[in-house]
């Protein structure tokens, strides 16, 4: 068995290398084996294969959602569309509380940007393009800090006077995105991103760039609801990421699908498809309906039986998936109680 190890250079989203790394960050979903095979193998080959199996886990394994076909849409649309305007270009808002999976799913939809770029000009690299820019705001940001982060992800190596002025740092940050012919701006956290200042940074952004500017926050409804920011929000498709209803037939069939997904590619040795699947109406409960808890849920059990160095196989059980479940209850807010006489068995 030969495991080429995934091997990353960054920690941020927030550069250019680091974003592509993001991007290419995809491994192949490792080769099944037996767990009598695997337990034959060479510690160094263990450590090997279970890297790849958690790798491919979380940075591969993902599910369809109805919000990433209407954002993928609705984008691919404003990215035709604003290059031809010149004023009132539009954007993007992705709006939902926490363990909702925004960031996840504006990666998604940047890394799908990324890739057409570079399917329509193959030459992108060589030629300096930075289809996607992703910036990430943190408590108190402003819209000169936004403007500085824009110039410092395009132009890593400059070094900008502390008092620069902000008209002066937008023509920068703007010129850049022209210059490097960027198609998205991510503003990651962009609820953090409030008052009269940043709102009208971002709108100064909007007129003078084509690029098409996606915010990634919490309520962005409530956090650019007045002047600028009203002027903002006007100008953007908003696209909320709402929890699993089980009373809604449509919402519930579309968990037992995410949950059979993930059922159907668990990198686990001789994994059987079903328990998972069995246990939908009792993960609905315990993820309170939030596809980022039920992807934790899945993250935490291969983890846990990946742990145990006495295991003797990597099925899933009902009491595996009950103890990962009563571990949620103390690490996160969720405080849905989950017994273990409501775990199913395997059939």
């Amino acid at each position: 068995m030969n495991i080429t190890p995934l091997v990353l250079h960054h920690d941020r989203k927030t550069t250019l290398a680091g974003l592509r790394e993001a991007f290419e960050a995809e491994p192949a979903c490792p080769p099944d084996m037996s767990f009598r095979r695997y337990s034959k193998l060479d510690l160094k080959s263990r450590e090997l294969y279970d890297q790849a199996r958690e790798d491919f886990l979380r940075l591969t394994l993902r599910v369809k959602t109805r919000e990433q076909t209407v954002c993928a849409r609705i984008l691919e649309d404003l990215i035709r569309i604003n290059p031809r305007l010149k004023n009132s270009r539009r954007g993007l808002m992705i709006s939902a509380p926490m363990f909702y999976g925004k960031t996840e799913l504006a990666l998604l939809l940047a890394r799908s940007v990324e890739r057409k770029h570079a399917s329509l000009h193959p030459d992108y690299l060589r030629d300096g393009d930075a289809p996607v820019v992703w910036v990430e705001m943190t408590e108190h940001s402003t819209g000169k800090a936004l403007l500085a982060q824009i110039v410092e992800f395009l132009a890593p190596t400059i070094v900008l006077p502390k008092t620069v002025a902000t008209d002066r740092l937008r023509k920068l940050a703007v010129d850049a995105l022209h210059r490097h012919r960027t198609k998205l701006l991510v503003i990651d956290e962009s609820h953090k991103l409030g008052g009269s200042e940043p709102s009208s940074v971002i709108k100064a952004i909007q007129n003078e760039s084509s690029a098409t500017i996606v915010l990634v926050g919490i309520d962005l409804a409530q956090a650019f609801r007045a002047g600028d920011g009203l002027q903002v929000s006007a100008r953007c498709e908003l696209v909320t990421l709402n929890k699993i209803d089980p009373n809604v037939e449509e919402d519930l069939q579309q968990w037992i699908k995410w949950v059979a997904t993930f059922d159907n590619f668990l990198p686990l040795c001789g994994h059987s498809y079903g328990l998972l699947t069995r246990n939908a109406g009792t993960l609905l409960h315990a993820a309170d309906g939030q596809l980022a808890v039920l992807a934790m849920i899945v993250d935490r059990l291969v983890s846990s039986i990946l742990r145990d160095e006495s295991r003797t196989s990597e099925a899933v059980t009902r009491e595996r998936l009950f103890g990962v479940l009563t571990s949620l209850q103390r690490t996160t807010l969720n405080k849905n109680t989950v017994t273990l006489d409501d775990v199913v068995g395997a059939a």
